[in-house]
């Protein structure tokens, strides 16, 4: 069995055993094109808005890792 993507996008109009080519009943936040290389291979759609403005360590840091610490009061 040989799954394609689905680049003609979304057809909410048919059963599954109906659903015309390249098509798909459920897709969210995708896009066929890449547009760097300009070729059809799928991708995910870039945000439309930042989440958060709140500028994380200063000017234009990068972030290159994030972690979780926790830590105990202990007593000495």
């Amino acid at each position: 069995m040989e799954l394609q993507f689905p680049i003609m996008g979304l057809d909410r109009g048919w059963s599954n055993y109906n659903q015309p080519a390249q098509t798909s009943p459920r897709i969210n936040n995708v896009r066929p094109y890449d547009v760097i290389n300009k070729r059809a291979r799928g991708g995910q759609r870039p945000a439309l808005r930042k989440l958060y403005t709140q500028q994380v360590g200063g000017a234009s840091a990068r972030i290159d890792c994030m972690c979780q610490l926790a830590v105990a009061n202990a007593v000495v």
